[in-house]
Formats: C-alpha cells, sequence, structure tokens
C-alpha cells in the first residue's frame, strides 16, 4: 500500500487526541497523582519567592511554575495538568510519524504512528494530571528537526531551543542534548562544519534554559538542583547499612557523595541497571510497567527492535562481522561467568556485540537515523546511575524501539515469510500479525486504565506493578466473560475526605498528617507528609504525630514532601489532623531498601471506639470502602 497523502497521520493523531479527551474528562474526575499536586504547590511556592525553602528533586521548576500560572488564569488546576499532558501525548503520536518519515516512506512512517499512539504507557501518561509529558514532548520534537535529510543551520538552532525549553521541565533534556552533539561530530567527516553545529546546538541550548541555571545558582547554589543521592538511597537495590546510613546524613546536609561513598557498591548497581532494571522498563523482563510492543509477554519485544536494527545496519555474514560478534560474545560471557552474574548481565551478551556491530558498520545507516540510534546508547548509559522507577522515564527513547519495530514489519517480516510461501500470503500473514500487535496493546490499555482509574485506589498495588491485579493473557481474557460488580471511580473516596475536612473551621491554615496530598488538595489546607514508618517502636500516638522522635531524614523526607515544602524545616509544623490508612505491605519494585519497621502501633486508631486513643483526638470520619480513619488533633 503506497500512502499518498497526509490524511491518515492527521486521522492518527485526532483519533489519539478524541478518545483520551474522552478517558481523561469521564472516566478520571478525582486527581489522585501526588506528583501533579506537589509539583503545582512547588509552583505556587516559588511564584511566592519562597523558592529557597523548596527542593523539587528531578523536576526543574518550569513545570510547575507554567502549571501554577495556567492555573491561576483559568482556575481547575486539575483538568489543566490533564490538557497539558494529552496535548504534550497528541504531539508526540503526530511528530512520531513526521519523524519517521525523514528517514523511512510513508507505510514505516504510519506503522510507527500507529505503534506509538496504541502504547499502554503513553496513553495512560496523556490522561494524567502531570508535567511529565510536556519535556517528551520537546524532546520528541527536537528529534524532528535533528532527523532531517538535509540539516541546516535553522534546524539545529530550533532543536536547540525546544530541548532548552524541555530542560526547563525536566533533567533529561540534558541527556538528549549529549547525544545529539555526539552525533553532530560524527555524522560525517566535515570536522569544521560538524564542530561548529555542535557548538551552536550548545549556546543556543544554553541560553534557553538560562533563567533556569541562573535561577538554581542565586537560589540553592547550585547550576542543577537535582538530588542524585535521594533518588541512589530510595531506589538502589545493592545497599549496606553503613552505606545506607552514611547517604542518609548526606541528603539531609545537602551533600552529594553517594557515587563514591563506596564506588565499588555504586558500580555493582550501576551494571545492575544498566543490564536488566532499566532494560526491564523497554522490553519486560520482569515487569508489566513497560514500553515493549508487546507489554504482557517478556523478551518477546526484544525480536522487532533487534530484527529491525539488523536490516538498518545492512549486516551481512561477512568475515570480520562473524569474527566480531564471536569476539565480542565470547569475550562477554567470560567477563559475566568471572565478575558478574548471569541472571543479572545477560542482556550484554546480546547489547555488546550488537554495539560493535553497529560501530563497524556505521557507514550503512542513513545518517538522519544514526541520532535515534545514538540517543538510546546514551541515555541508557547515563541513567543508568539510578534505576528508572516507571517507564514513563524512557519515553525519550520510545521513537527509536517503534521506528524499528515498524522497519522490522515492513520490511523485514514479509520477506522472511515469502521464502515460506507466496509474497501476497506473506503480506496477508504480516497485516494479520500487526492486528495482533495492535489489538493486544488495545487489550493492555484497557486493563491500564482499569487499574489505575477504578478501584482499588492508586496507593494500593494495582495492575501496572503485576500485584493484585494481573491475572496474566488467559486469566484476562477469561476474565471478560465474569460478571463483575460496578466500581467506583478511584479517588473518589479522597474527595469526600477532602470535602469533609474543608468545612472545618480555618482548615486554610491547617496541617493534616496524611500519606496522600489529594486530601490536602480537595481540603484546600496545608500537609504533613508521612508514610507511617517513621519515629520509635514504642513512641506513643502522640508523639508520632508531634514528629517527637522522628530522625532527621524522616524530618528532612516529610518536610520536602509536604504542603507547603518546607526544605529547611522553618515552618515546624504541627499536625491539626490526621487521616490514617495502614502502609502497603508490598512496595512493588520500585522501592530495593525497606527500612525496618519502626512506626508505632495506630491500627488502633481504626476502631474509634478502641478506649487507648489519646483524649485529644476527635473521630470525624471512617470510609468502609479504603478503612480509612480522619481525626482531629486537639491541642
Amino acid at each position: 500500500m503506497q500512502i499518498k497523502s497526509n490524511k491518515y497521520p492527521i486521522i492518527v493523531t485526532v483519533s489519539f487526541f478524541a478518545i483520551l479527551l474522552y478517558i481523561a474528562f469521564v472516566h478520571h474526575n478525582y486527581w489522585f497523582e501526588y506528583d501533579g499536586i506537589y509539583f503545582l504547590g512547588v509552583g505556587k511556592e516559588v511564584i511566592a519567592g519562597n523558592g529557597s525553602n523548596v527542593i523539587s528533586p528531578d523536576a526543574p521548576i518550569g513545570g510547575p511554575i507554567l502549571h501554577a500560572v495556567l492555573s491561576s488564569v483559568f482556575g481547575d488546576a486539575f483538568s489543566i495538568g490533564k490538557l497539558i499532558s494529552l496535548f504534550s501525548g497528541t504531539g508526540i503520536v503526530f511528530f512520531s510519524y513526521y519523524i519517521t518519515k525523514n528517514i523511512f516512506n510513508s507505510r514505516v512512517a504510519l506503522l510507527g504512528q500507529l505503534f506509538i499512539a496504541f502504547n499502554p504507557i503513553l496513553q495512560l501518561s496523556s490522561i494524567q494530571a502531570l508535567n511529565d509529558l510536556l519535556p517528551v514532548f520537546l524532546i520528541v520534537s527536537s528529534l524532528y528537526f535533528i532527523t532531517k535529510k538535509n540539516l541546516k543551520l535553522s534546524d539545529i538552532i530550533i532543536s536547540g531551543v525546544l530541548l532548552g525549553a524541555a530542560l526547563m521541565v525536566r533533567y533529561q533534556a540534558l541527556v538528549v542534548i549529549i547525544a545529539i552533539i555526539i552525533f553532530l561530530l560524527i555524522r560525517n567527516r566535515k570536522i569544521r562544519i560538524n564542530l561548529s553545529y555542535g557548538i551552536v546546538i550548545s549556546v543556543i541550548f544554553l541560553i534557553v534554559c538560562s533563567p533556569l541555571l541562573v535561577y538554581n545558582y542565586t537560589t540553592h547554589g547550585v547550576l542543577l538542583d537535582n538530588d542524585v543521592d535521594f533518588y541512589l538511597l530510595q531506589l538502589s537495590k545493592y545497599q549496606t547499612d553503613e552505606w545506607h546510613k552514611a547517604v542518609t546524613e548526606s541528603v539531609v546536609g545537602n551533600r552529594t557523595n553517594a557515587i563514591f561513598l563506596d564506588f565499588d557498591l555504586f558500580l555493582k548497581n550501576y551494571f545492575y541497571n544498566l543490564s536488566y532494571h532499566n532494560p526491564s522498563k523497554l522490553f519486560n523482563f520482569d515487569t508489566l510497567d513497560n514500553l515493549s510492543i508487546f507489554p504482557a509477554i517478556s523478551f518477546l519485544g526484544t525480536i522487532p527492535v533487534f530484527g529491525g536494527l539488523i536490516y538498518c545496519l545492512k549486516i551481512k555474514l561477512s568475515r570480520n562481522n562473524i569474527i566480531t560478534i564471536l569476539t565480542t560474545s565470547l569475550i562477554t560471557t567470560s567477563v559475566i561467568f568471572l565478575i558478574g552474574d548471569i541472571t543479572v548481565h545477560f542482556f550484554m551478551i546480546v547489547i555488546i556485540p550488537l554495539l560493535a556491530l553497529g560501530i563497524m558498520n556505521i557507514r550503512n545507516i542513513e545518517k538522519n537515523l544514526l541520532p535515534l540510534l545514538v540517543l538510546p546508547v546514551v541515555y541508557f548509559l547515563i541513567i543508568s546511575i539510578a534505576p528508572m522507577y516507571s517507564a514513563d522515564l524512557l519515553l525519550p527513547v520510545l521513537i527509536t524501539v517503534i521506528i524499528l519495530s515498524a522497519i522490522f514489519f515492513v520490511n523485514v517480516v514479509p520477506r522472511l515469510l515469502s521464502h515460506l510461501g507466496s509474497a501476497h500470503s506473506a503480506k496477508i500473514i504480516t497485516i494479520v500479525l500487526v492486528s495482533v500487535v495492535l489489538l493486544t496493546n488495545i487489550g493492555f490499555s484497557y486493563k491500564l486504565f482499569e487499574y489505575n482509574l477504578y478501584d482499588p485506589l492508586p496507593n494500593s498495588e494495582g495492575f501496572i506493578s503485576g500485584v493484585g491485579g494481573h491475572k496474566g493473557v488467559i486469566g484476562e481474557l477469561y476474565s471478560l466473560f465474569q460478571e463483575t460488580e460496578p466500581r467506583t471511580q478511584a479517588g473518589k473516596d479522597l474527595k469526600e475526605i477532602g470535602d469533609i475536612l474543608s468545612k472545618q473551621p480555618g482548615i486554610e491554615n491547617s496541617y493534616v498528617m496524611t500519606r496522600i496530598l489529594s486530601y490536602a488538595y480537595y481540603a484546600d489546607s496545608k500537609q504533613i507528609h508521612t508514610d507511617f514508618m517513621a519515629g520509635m517502636k514504642n513512641d506513643t500516638i502522640n508523639q508520632f504525630v508531634t514528629r517527637e522522635n522522628w530522625s532527621p531524614y524522616d524530618i528532612y523526607y516529610s518536610n520536602i514532601s509536604s504542603y507547603p515544602v518546607d526544605k529547611n524545616n522553618l515552618y515546624k509544623s504541627t499536625a491539626d489532623y490526621l487521616i490514617y490508612q495502614p502502609p502497603p505491605t508490598h512496595f512493588g519494585d520500585t522501592t530495593w531498601y525497606v527500612k525496618p519497621v519502626t512506626y508505632p502501633d495506630l491500627q488502633i486508631l481504626l476502631d474509634p471506639e478502641n478506649p487507648n486513643i489519646p483524649s485529644n483526638f476527635e473521630f470525624l470520619y471512617k470510609s468502609d470502602a479504603t478503612q480509612t480513619v480522619v481525626y482531629k488533633i486537639h491541642r
């Protein structure tokens, strides 16, 4: 099929927008996205001039300020947040076609766009009240200009502007600009032109993001206000008690030394992230939270990606290529068996030979495809400093995964099948295979929306973690024919409790101690964050809510997760209300180090009639659905 009209990519783009607009405003009516509410508060605090007391881990102030300004102008911050995501996701779908069209034909471009539009993680991200997709849209749009066949100075300038704007919202844009500079330097042998292009895009990038850099330096004394230690502490798989204690102190003292504190331990975590955890977010080694075109089936998504890559490299069974494959595979395997762990580092046996083949056959690669191949290599090498806690953090490299997969189904699969039968049969089978891919993604999206937008509440374990929701492919198909009880939208309970609190006198100046920020948002109150795992084991309930015996790190973590953010512990806030829900017993795959349970026995709060509840606690409400209890604390 020859695609001679631009109507098809427009139809795909408009359909994506219309369907997700419906889902966003019909099936997602309660704001439970913690980060969205948190960063909205960060933006308000910065605008109010309190930026020196605010820390925004891994999220520069550009996104929060934009959200706060738009919300103050148009009202309804929740709807504004969803629209920012929806327009960003739609823009990604739109540009994905034209990026691919820069390199390949319309058939590949359209199939790649369909794979993007049908991606469950992108769909879910596009309806959430967050600012995570805006920088991805800016990054993807920059790739459209950088992948043009005849790269001009104007394309370099526009790409630099877009990436500079992206850095104002997410620091991942810094990794992308590094990858693009590397591409510009190696794209051909015109060294002077390449160097000048690299300098131009760097200068433009720095000029555009300079307001952020100046703000960070004048306010916090750093150019990039990103606490690496915090994420290493929270997410690193391999930890020791000594390392954990030292990094905890480092985070509170605002010193960055976790990487070099125990470099051997850092390297152990780094290669675990590089070899297993982060690639799993692309291909599903062990998690449903992934960007694979076969999200429910482990490893299967690697076949179209690597098949498409081999096709693009135009690899032939030459003597040099065979020697390269055998040598790199042997060396990699030997190193893993000597100093590594085959169950963790096995993916390197595939990646290293492919990387070596890519370097040897770089002249065979379409020059405007090269930036999309350099990008994931550089991206993974840098971001593997820490494990990615969710697949959406890898969305900047999704375009590469999708394009290679599209190439595989358009150019590789029909050729392979034609050897088994007629060319016509090969086309039919290919169409069937593509249809299966798209239909399975629709099914996965349906389950993803169901478990995120309907009970159980998001603070419980759900579908995306594979705990308590996912029944396997066969089980999910079987469940379609089973009758189920009507479900309520997730977050309804949050708003009900928030509305109850909103009627309390002076609530706007009161602090609500809770794990979920949505309560404070709907109550229009302030919040003290707690995961109910701080303090000393034998603390009384009053000692807990006053944070009397909390460690400096517990206080710090609570303050930077609260509203208003209190990085420097200026407010010494005390809880006026307590919303208690037992902490989850399972933390999914995002928290690798779980400290010993030291929280007091707060379970008695679930029974308002219990005589051991402090006399200054006034019972206000209990949710039958979630067993959440609300108390007013009299001082």
